[in-house]
């Protein structure tokens, strides 16, 4: 009898210290942000130029245009989640599902992006961070492409395009 409570407990042991190295091991949480949008090539190429979107998507650049002047945001152009919550040292891992290159960069606050066209259609000023040299070629993500952040601290963390800047995500960290 004492002999079985031994192996039990030193089995029970055994497997409490084995799930303890597994969520060791696990490390900090990764979370995934989806950047979307869904532009018709042959329109955008037209009016911004070659190679602006490589995506066979629905939306006619007057239609995107139409929708900035209307609703003040394309619906089709956004991250998803808008918010997320992680444990501190986490990151986020973006993945650009759209035919247009994008930005996930962190910014002390929500404005404007970088492109004096739409921040002229939406009433925006650009965000200090569109100030940052080389700041497109850290935080830019192509086509298909993918980018990671640094580990986060615990906090608020806000993320936008800085060239579509209605395309959001908030992510609290704890």
């Amino acid at each position: 009898m004492r002999r079985s409570r031994t192996i039990a407990l030193s089995a029970t042991s055994a497997l409490a210290a084995l799930l303890a190295g597994v969520a060791v091991a696990a490390g900090p949480q990764t979370r995934t942000v989806q950047v979307l949008d869904d532009c018709e090539a042959a329109s955008f190429n037209a009016v911004i130029g070659p190679g602006t979107c490589v995506k066979d998507g629905g939306v006619t650049f007057s239609e995107f245009i139409e929708q900035l002047e209307s609703q003040g945001r394309a619906p089709a152009w956004r991250f998803s989640p808008e918010r997320l919550k992680l444990s501190a040292g986490g990151r986020l891992e973006a993945y650009n599902r759209g035919g247009e290159f994008h930005t996930l960069t962190e910014v002390a606050a929500f404005g404007g992006g970088c492109v004096a066209e739409l921040n002229e259609i939406l009433g925006l000023t650009p965000v200090p961070e569109c100030a940052i040299p080389g700041i497109f070629g850290t935080t830019g993500i192509a086509p298909r492409g993918e980018l990671e952040t640094g580990p986060l601290a615990a906090g608020t963390h806000r993320f936008m395009c800085l060239i579509h800047p209605w395309m959001k995500t908030t992510a609290t960290v704890g």
